[in-house]
Order: C-alpha cells, then sequence, then structure tokens
C-alpha cells in the first residue's frame, strides 16, 4: 500500500513538473512573440494575391492590387482598410509614398488599430492621411465613429496622381503626422491624447477615393525622433490650435503652380471625340483612328468605358498614370468593330477629371441576351445554378433567369473576398459588365458579366424550399413516420391479442383448478356411492347415469380449456397447433388426421392466425361430433398476400341450408367476418363437409405494391446514374 502511495505521489509530482514546464515555454514564447520589436518593410514585388497572403495583409473593403511595385485600392469604397501588423506594437513610426486618385475623399495610414471590421471608421485607432477635399493633412481617432484632432493646410496642395511621401508616429501617447510634397515642403500635425490607445497594428486606408502606396516601411519609434518633426515644444491637446511650421522659402512654394498649370493642361480635351454608339457606323474592315469620352466602368481583366450611348473595351490601353473606376477619361486609339460593339485597339488613354460613377442600366437577362447592352454597365438578375470552385484569380457564377443561362465572373477578386457560399437556387442581383464576346462566353451561352468583385453579387431571394434535396428529404420522412406508426399500430395489435391470450390462459387455468377438479371429484364420489348401491336397484341406475353425465362435463371442460390454450401458437405454429387440438378431440379414436402446409405460416400475424385456430378447432369438433368421419384433412396455404384453411372430412356431411342457423357455424362466420376474410362451406348428405377461410395478409410498408414499385424506380434510376 505504501509503495502505491509513493507511485502515485511520483506520477503527480512529475505531471505537474511536466505542465508547469510547457506553460512556462508558451508564456516565454508568447511574450516573446507580443513584445519583438516592430520591423516592418514591404515593396510589393509579386502579383497581387499572392503577394497579399503571403505579406500578412488582411482587407476590409476595397478592391486591393499589386502593379508595378506599387499597392493599389482601384475602389472608391467609404473607409477601406488594408491591415497588417502586430496588435501588441507600441511605439512605432509608419511611412510611405502615396497618392490619390480623386479629389472628393482621403487616404493615409491607421495606426494602433483593433478590432477592425469592414465599413467607415469600423475599429478602434488613430488615422493621418492627406484629403484633397480641402487639401489638408488630418489626424484624427476612429472609435467606430470619427473625432478629427487636427486639419493643417497643405501649402503645396493636395494634387491627384501626385507622389506625396507621408510618415506617422506614435510614441506613447502623442502621435504626429508629417507629408512631403514633391518640392520637399512639409506639413506637420500632431496631437497629445491623454486617454490614448497604446498598442495595435498598422494599416492603409482610403475614404472615397481610390489610392496608391509604395515602399512601406514601419520601425520602432523613440522619443528623439519625434522632438525632430514637432520641436522640443509638448505639442497641442485635441482642443488646442495646431503647430504649423514656418514658411522659410517663399520662392519654393512659388514653384507649386507649376503642377497646377500642367494640370489644367491635362484637362484639355479632344473637341472632335466621337459618341461611342457612332462608331457602329463607321465603314467596316477599314482601320479608323477615333478619340472617344467615356467613363470607367471595369479596370480589369479588360479596360472598359462608357458615355451616354453605349460602352466600348479597350484592351492593353496605355495610361500614364493609374486610373481607377469612375473616372472620366480620353481614350483615342483604333476602332475594331464587332457584332454589338467596339473595340479600341492601340489605344492611349488618359485622365479628364476624377469620381463621376456610371449607375448600372437596370435590364432583364433576355433583354441582355439581345446584345444591345454589350459592352455597358448593367444590373440584372438570376437564380444561381453552381458556383464553379474559385480559382486563384477568379470566381465564376453560372445562373439562369427564365430561359435564358449566362454566368458572372469576378476576376482578380480582393484578398477580402473570400469565395462567397451562395446557396445553390438563391436569387442575386448583379452589377457588372455585359459581354457577348465568345472569350467569355465561349459560344454556349448569350452573354457574360464582368464584375468588379464579388460584393457586386447580392442575394436577393434564398432559395426555394422545394428543391430536389428537400423533395427528397420530404418523402423519406413521411415514408419513416409512415413506418414507425404501422410498427407502433402492429405493436399495439399484437399487445392487445396478447392480454386477450394471457386472459384466456388464465381463464384456463382457473377452470382446470377448479371445475375441471371439481368435475373430478364430483365423479369420484359418485363411483364410490354407485359402488355401495345394490346392483340392479333404482338408485344404482341413476348413480351410474349421473356418473356419465359428470365424465362428459369432464370432458367437455377439459375440451374447453384446451380451447382457451392453444398450445402456445407462436412458437409451434398454426398447423401444429391446430394438429394438436384434433388428436386431442379424436382421443386415440380411428380418425386419421393429415396435415398439409405449403408456404411459409411464421409471417401470419397473431390475430389472423388465433381466428383461423379457433375457427379449424370449432370445424374439427363438429366433424367429429356430427359427421362421425374416418379421415379429416387439414390444409393450409401461405402466400405474400393471402393465407387460406382448408379443412375436408369424409363424414356423413348434411345440408347447409338446414344447420347454417347453427350456433357454431354462426360462430365461425362471425370470427371469419371479425378479420376481414372469406368464409365458405360445402356438403352434402353422404359426401362429407368442407371448411374453407381464406384471410389477407396485412400489406407492411416493405411489402406493399408501391413501396416495391419506388424500389424499382429508385434502382433504375442509380444504374442510370452510374451508367452516365
Amino acid at each position: 500500500m505504501q509503495r502505491q502511495s509513493r507511485v502515485w505521489l511520483l506520477w503527480t509530482a512529475t505531471t505537474a513538473l511536466v505542465l508547469f514546464s510547457a506553460g512556462a515555454v508558451a508564456w516565454l514564447a508568447y511574450a516573446g512573440w507580443t513584445q519583438r520589436e516592430p520591423y516592418f518593410h514591404d515593396d510589393f514585388a509579386g502579383d497581387a494575391n499572392s503577394h497579399v497572403h503571403q505579406g500578412g495583409w488582411q482587407a476590409f473593403g476595397g478592391t486591393w492590387q499589386v502593379v508595378n511595385g506599387t499597392m493599389q485600392n482601384i475602389a472608391d469604397d467609404r473607409g477601406a482598410k488594408l491591415m497588417n501588423g502586430n496588435t501588441h506594437w507600441h511605439n512605432y513610426t509608419v511611412e510611405a509614398d502615396i497618392q490619390l486618385l480623386s479629389e472628393t475623399g482621403d487616404a493615409g495610414f491607421v495606426i494602433r488599430a483593433t478590432q477592425e471590421e469592414v465599413g467607415v471608421d469600423s475599429y478602434h485607432g488613430y488615422f493621418a492621411g492627406l484629403r484633397d477635399l480641402d487639401d489638408t493633412l488630418i489626424l484624427g481617432r476612429a472609435d467606430y465613429g470619427w473625432h478629427e484632432f487636427r486639419a493643417a493646410p497643405v501649402h503645396s496642395g493636395v494634387y491627384t496622381s501626385t507622389w506625396y511621401h507621408l510618415k506617422v508616429i506614435a510614441y506613447e501617447c502623442t502621435i504626429a503626422a508629417q507629408a512631403t510634397a514633391q518640392d520637399g515642403s512639409t506639413t506637420i500635425v500632431s496631437v497629445h491624447d491623454p486617454h490614448c490607445i497604446q498598442n495595435g497594428r498598422f494599416g492603409l486606408q482610403s475614404y472615397s477615393t481610390g489610392a496608391v502606396w509604395r515602399n512601406v516601411e514601419l520601425r520602432p519609434a523613440s522619443e528623439s525622433e519625434l522632438l525632430a518633426i514637432i520641436g522640443r515644444q509638448i505639442p497641442a491637446g485635441p482642443n488646442e490650435p495646431p503647430l504649423v511650421p514656418a514658411l522659410t522659402d517663399l520662392a519654393e512654394y512659388q514653384r507649386d503652380t507649376a503642377p497646377i498649370q500642367r494640370e489644367l493642361r491635362d484637362y484639355r480635351t479632344d473637341l472632335h471625340a466621337l459618341p461611342i454608339a457612332n462608331l457602329r457606323l463607321l465603314a467596316p474592315n477599314i482601320p479608323s483612328h477615333v478619340t472617344i469620352h467615356g467613363v470607367v466602368t471595369l479596370v480589369s481583366p479588360i479596360l472598359y468605358i462608357q458615355d451616354s450611348s453605349g460602352g466600348i473595351a479597350i484592351p492593353q490601353a496605355r495610361t500614364s498614370r493609374p486610373i481607377q473606376i469612375g473616372d472620366a477619361v480620353e481614350a483615342s486609339g483604333d476602332a475594331d468593330l464587332h457584332d454589338f460593339s467596339s473595340v479600341l485597339r492601340n489605344a492611349s488613354v488618359r485622365l479628364l477629371w476624377s469620381h463621376t460613377p456610371v449607375p448600372p442600366v437596370a435590364v432583364t437577362a433576355s433583354q441582355a441576351a439581345t446584345g444591345a447592352f454589350d459592352a455597358q454597365f448593367i444590373e440584372t438578375e438570376g437564380r444561381l445554378v453552381s458556383q464553379q470552385g474559385s480559382r486563384e484569380k477568379s470566381v465564376v457564377l453560372r445562373l439562369t433567369e427564365g430561359n435564358q443561362s449566362f454566368l458572372a465572373t469576378a476576376e482578380n477578386p480582393s484578398p477580402a473576398e473570400e469565395p462567397h457560399g451562395f446557396e445553390i437556387g438563391s436569387r442575386l442581383r448583379l452589377r457588372g459588365i455585359c459581354v457577348t464576346d465568345s472569350a467569355f462566353t465561349h459560344d454556349e451561352i448569350p452573354f457574360a458579366l464582368l464584375m468588379r468583385s464579388v460584393e457586386d453579387a447580392q442575394v436577393v431571394a434564398p432559395p426555394p424550399w422545394w428543391s430536389a434535396q428537400h423533395v427528397v428529404e420530404l418523402i423519406f420522412g413521411i415514408l419513416t413516420l409512415s413506418f414507425a406508426l404501422q410498427l407502433l399500430y402492429v405493436s399495439f395489435k399484437r399487445s392487445r391479442l396478447r392480454a386477450v391470450i394471457e386472459e384466456r390462459e388464465r381463464l384456463a387455468h382457473e377452470m382446470h383448478d377448479t371445475l375441471a377438479q371439481s368435475f373430478a371429484g364430483l365423479g369420484f364420489q359418485l363411483e364410490t356411492l354407485c359402488e355401495e348401491a345394490q346392483p340392479g336397484s333404482v338408485m344404482r341406475a341413476q348413480l351410474e347415469s349421473t356418473v356419465d353425465l359428470v365424465r362428459f362435463g369432464h370432458m367437455e371442460a377439459r375440451r374447453n380449456i384446451a380451447a382457451l390454450r392453444p398450445g402456445h401458437l407462436e412458437q409451434i405454429g398454426l398447423a401444429k397447433a391446430l394438429e394438436q387440438a384434433a388428436l386431442t378431440i379424436i382421443k386415440g379414436g380411428p380418425i386419421a388426421v393429415r396435415v398439409f402446409v405449403r408456404g411459409d405460416a411464421k409471417q401470419i400475424p397473431l390475430r389472423i392466425g388465433d381466428t383461423l385456430f379457433r375457427i379449424g378447432q370449432e370445424a374439427i369438433a363438429n366433424a367429429v361430433r356430427h359427421g362421425r368421419p374416418r379421415t379429416i384433412q387439414l390444409r393450409l396455404v401461405c402466400g405474400r398476400h393471402s393465407v387460406k384453411l382448408t379443412i375436408r372430412d369424409d363424414g356423413e356431411g348434411f345440408s347447409p341450408q338446414d344447420e347454417c342457423s347453427g350456433f357454431g357455424i354462426r360462430g365461425m362466420k362471425r370470427r371469419a367476418d371479425g378479420i376481414a376474410a372469406s368464409f365458405r362451406i360445402r356438403s352434402s348428405r353422404g359426401h362429407g363437409t368442407s371448411v374453407a377461410v381464406r384471410a389477407m395478409l396485412p400489406q407492411t410498408m416493405l411489402s406493399s405494391w408501391w413501396w416495391q414499385t419506388m424500389r424499382r424506380g429508385m434502382w433504375r434510376y442509380s444504374q442510370h446514374g452510374k451508367a452516365l
């Protein structure tokens, strides 16, 4: 016992030591991971999706892609974020070159952020960035709502498609941002937040504009670096005026008008630009160099622009600066006429102005199939038939509407757009460019939709309940319920009949222990008195007659007891029970009993078997009592749907017209009617008697004709599916 206690203590101590060591190692690893110095650098080399996922970026809205060493958001979502880093990072500096693509929003850095979600200001953290709407450098805090601390004017102005270097420092509770223009001028904003957010990760954010970032770098921040930007003065609080550095060289800022003049020169447009629809009027098979104006409706995989008259595709377009959806552009190139729209080849595209999105045209699938809306931005609806496996760079949906089938494709999905689990059969509302080009339709469908992102597909209605799967499940449920109810009904009937049989056995025992024993005792007493009486006397004759009556009553009591106890009908079977009952009634007399059985008698339900036993027992007793036969034949035929019992004897017979009102025959008919069986008796004087009973077996679920038919149909369907 003591040895077992020592072993138990040793095992407990070893387990505790191992658990403590594992916990210590895990804690040290976690502490080392959370307290590591913040270092990060990304020059955006590689393609969009593979780079974004390998670089640890996580998108919340927007359409992000890597192009020529830059990270671009080409959508003008409100509050699109691309996050990275560790939520335990505390003091760090992040900087990069940044470029805005439209004039109505802002873009910059999110720092010390946690609990990010898709949506405007849906995070806890700080934001610093450039705003083109009022040419300012802004600094504020987001707590699922925006609180702006500072907005300092950028003296050189904030222009689209112009590079600025943005640097943001978070040291303790002081946040500072510095924007440097191409001419070297700087703008600084800073704030001291007494209730600051202590740590969080960083990210890129744009609001109501597309934007471009390059050379993103993050490193630990120091107090000396912070003081080098804001000076040795303590930064102002959230409600105090901002600190703006003085201008030291006015001549440098006078050169700021040069970019503005260049921008104004870019806005001069070709007055001879043609409407897109008029390209259809050009002579076919003759190269024509044309100039058109339109608004960008799709950037990837092919550039599409659209004006009020129609749309056009521009493959391999040459652009001097990044463009985004909603930009108004001028395109010049060679017109190539197709069946329903045109293609502009060898085209150069330049930006006119930004942020003029085109609303989609609501059309039906039948209208889109005519080709009248080829190369145009449309909105339509359809029911999802299949969603092909999302490849690395595309998501393909197959839909139907009425008698039309079409595809919807989202090329180069954003990292935030994981494959949507649209349910098959859902009704979707989709936006995209309608194309009839065989490169997208594969000559199998009338048109295809090129969506900007998977977000352009929205669920309008869930799939209908009456789908093939649900119908099969309903049928299976009904069949299972029917089978269960039938089993319950059969079990109830069997238990009820079993109770009747048990009651009969109880009565048989009572009769055996009381009535039969009384008859036996009474007969013994009468025989004793008869032996004491004088031979030949009247008393002796009366006693002998009384003894015969008692013996007959004893015999009838024993016969009734045997009738109440059918000899365990379930165990020995109906045929054997009838044979035993016949032998009991005959009692070794000169009557021969022959039994013929065909089929499986085990499938006879207990209620039907008991009723047939009672009818057969009564028929055998009647033959023995009244017919004086030499042979009694018992024939039992068991089929799939019915069972037939025939009792035939070669006795004296009788006239059924005279005897049909007898109690025994009426009792047999009543028993047959109780199980809905047909009853027939044939007899004539001198030719014996034949009693036939035919009962239908109850059709269970597994033996009914409709179940057999459905099972055969399902088997044929499975064989047909295997053949396909």
